[in-house]
């Protein structure tokens, strides 16, 4: 391995370069510049002086290419391999803006170009100022000095590891810096942080106990301790005291919605547990299961259905018997009748739309299928007016931070594809069954086990589109009437012109594209596979 001494610039030699960036700061933009040339252009023959420092030779920092602008600082995850590049570099010389001078025009002045490029835009004086020189010798070396900047962040982050006695490495020191550089600032602004426990205390709470707190907000951690060292000898407190001293000001942070940007990580809230009931096998099976208390599972503050007004009468009837197993209410929304809508060509919202996905069959024989709007209409809207009304919020309104509903849905692991984040930042969903790995299979054995006297109905509206054969099949020869019924509506969809007429070509409710009435059911097709195009996860559980 071969090495290059670390040097520092001459007092002469830096003034010379500094003012030689005031009146030409684009030759710092040219990846072959040579100060070498320039110094010796100044006359300057004695440009650099020992400070006993080494580094590594073949260490070459390499700035991330095409990276966002508001990711750059993960150009950091870096600084421990350039930290462990030198020897004999101390605090004390990590402080000698000299050396960090010589180091970007001599060691990382291409780094720094593509490092730093979004500076190149506007007073590009400043800019290579601030990155090459040490204009500010507590706050260059902070903030922006390119070297400077690099070694302190991994030296304050090897240090809290250590200190830290094995609780988190200095890995993910650099990465929580990376990711915030605004807790890194603060760390080498702060005097009171210099005592390597107290680092070691502040980090790990923003490590676990400060995490989604506002970056802004952190600076309230920093001024706490800094007016603490005021009235107590924080450096000669036992180290549970003091962590108990931070996490004490954490915890007011974290408990005000003022300062906490997640809101999940708001403290002292309750959310609002709502289970969503298709009424189909799994969001039965968990709701019972719920109330049971199995897996540990708490038990919701309601379930909720949203009736589309066109589900199976026994689904209707299944419904019925299982608001009398629970202990909890169970709660039915409706927005809109879905056949009656079908039937005049309108949604809820009055928009001339079909809105289930039917399969289309379009004049050029090309195949088709219209857009679901069903799930968004007939069960998202009804589900989240209901939920905001139970909140108390005002419709429109922005929820705050306090306002939080944790929303169950039964998909089981066998569905997970199925799983979606959601579109509302006041709901954050759950899924027990998957916690727990329960297939559709395992939740049906479970119900046989403690109701065998009963069956399960599947979840759906008669004349879904999501059907499979055997669900077809089954509402022919059991409910005939049913059926008759997703005939007609089946014809409707090609047959009456104010239907029709938003269809470019003629729409099925069969994945054959063939009329209802016509399609042989013992063709296998599997259930899963079509109703998983339903990612919302609020129908066929």
């Amino acid at each position: 391995m071969s090495e290059y001494r670390v040097m520092r610039l001459t007092q002469p030699a830096y003034d010379a370069l500094k003012i030689l960036a005031s009146s030409n700061p684009e030759l710092w933009l040219d990846h072959n510049t040579n100060f070498v040339l320039l110094l010796q252009e100044q006359g300057i023959t004695e440009y650099a002086e020992e400070t006993g420092a080494t580094g590594d030779d073949e260490f070459v920092l390499q700035p991330a290419i095409n990276e966002p602008r508001n990711r750059r600082h993960r150009s950091d995850n870096q600084a421990l391999d350039f930290y462990d590049s030198l020897t004999g570099i101390t605090p004390d010389l990590a402080t000698d803006g000299n050396m960090w001078a010589w180091m970007n025009h001599f060691r990382l002045h291409s780094y720094s170009i593509r490092r730093w490029a979004s500076g190149t835009q506007s007073n590009l004086e400043r800019f290579v100022h601030t990155h090459w020189f040490v204009e500010d010798q507590r706050n260059a070396l902070v903030r922006n000095n390119a070297a400077g900047r690099t070694w302190w962040l991994a030296h304050f982050a090897r240090t809290a590891a250590r200190a830290s006695s094995g609780a988190y490495g200095a890995e993910e020191v650099v990465n929580l810096f990376a990711e915030a550089p605004r807790y890194y600032h603060n760390c080498l602004s702060s005097v009171i942080t210099r005592n390597p426990d107290i680092l070691s205390e502040v980090v790990r709470s923003l490590l676990t106990d400060a995490q989604g707190i506002k970056r802004e907000s952190s600076d309230e951690i920093w001024k706490h301790l800094n007016l603490s060292a005021g009235t107590m000898v924080l450096d000669a407190m036992p180290r549970e005291t003091l962590r108990e001293h931070i996490s004490s000001r954490v915890e007011e942070l974290m408990s005000d919605e003022e300062h906490v940007v997640d809101r999940t990580k708001l403290r002292n809230v309750q959310p609002l547990r709502v289970l969503s009931l298709g009424a189909g096998v799994q969001s039965t099976v968990l709701a019972l299961m719920a109330d049971r208390g199995e897996f540990g599972l708490p038990k919701p503050d309601f379930a909720i259905f949203a009736d589309t007004g066109w589900e199976p009468q026994a689904v209707y009837g299944h419904l019925k018997w299982l608001k009398k197993q629970l202990s909890y209410n169970v709660e039915v929304v409706r927005n809109g009748n879905i056949r009656d809508n079908i039937l005049t060509g309108t949604l809820p919202n009055n928009s001339h739309h079909i809105g289930i996905p039917a399969y289309v069959k379009n004049p050029d024989g090309s195949k088709g299928i219209l857009r679901r709007q069903c799930t968004t209409h007939y069960k998202m809207t009804p589900i989240h007016k209901h939920i905001r009304e139970h909140l108390g919020l005002e419709n429109g309104k922005r929820a705050p931070k306090s306002k939080q509903v944790e929303m169950w849905l039964g998909i089981s692991i066998d569905e997970a594809a199925r799983q979606k984040p959601s579109q509302e930042e006041w709901i954050t969903k759950r899924y027990p069954l998957i916690e727990n790995n329960l297939s559709r299979a395992q939740l049906q054995d479970w119900f046989d086990t403690h109701y065998p006297e009963r069956t399960l109905p599947k979840s759906s509206c008669i004349g879904c589109p999501y059907h499979d054969d055997s669900m077809w099949k089954s509402l022919k020869e059991n409910s005939p009437s049913e059926f008759q019924d997703a005939v007609f509506i089946d014809r409707v969809l090609r047959d009456v012109p104010a239907v029709n007429n938003l269809i470019k070509g003629e729409a099925y409710l069969h994945a054959s594209r063939r009329p209802l009435s016509e399609v042989d059911f013992s063709e296998a097709q599997t259930y899963e596979d079509l109703m998983v195009e339903e990612c919302e996860g609020l129908c066929g559980i």
